[in-house]
């Protein structure tokens, strides 16, 4: 089964994209065939039919036309955090160097960050969330020193 949202391909009893995590829509199996009086003109009549009990045909449900959604196609390149990357680096910076004004950079920086890459991939970027983690680590621990 392939994702209709990425293209990713997952599982036949997988319920959600293991690539974007999205649900995944699974199809239906065709209904049994219902059955209906034969009435097609030129068709033999069954010698049930001649004695005026009616005779019963199954009818074949069409099968759905595949949609070119589902289709199959490369798969989407990753997005990168590189603002968080670059927050995760201040924030081990911010330890030894100009601390405080490092140690905000890296906060809003992640901040920004998260907010970014949370509305375009729809994940949290963990390199954000340990950046703004060493920024307030290391404001505290220059507040606890003085």
């Amino acid at each position: 089964m392939f994702c209709s949202e990425c293209g990713a391909q997952n599982p036949d009893t997988n319920q959600f994209c293991r690539n974007c995590g999205k649900p995944l829509l699974h199809r239906q199996p065709a209904a049994q065939p219902a059955m209906q009086p034969a009435a097609v003109p030129g068709t033999p009549v069954p010698q049930a039919a001649a004695s005026g009990a009616p005779v019963l045909q199954p009818v074949t449900a069409a099968a759905p036309a595949p949609t070119p959604a589902a289709a199959p196609g490369p798969a989407p390149k990753r997005k990168r955090n590189w603002l968080g990357a670059l927050s995760l680096i201040l924030g081990i910076l911010s330890w030894g160097i100009l601390t405080v004004i490092v140690a905000t950079v890296a906060v809003l920086l992640g901040l920004l960050s998260l907010y970014l890459f949370r509305k375009a991939t729809g994940r949290i970027g963990i390199s954000s969330i340990f950046g703004i983690l060493l920024g307030i680590a290391s404001v505290a621990a220059t507040i606890a020193l003085v």
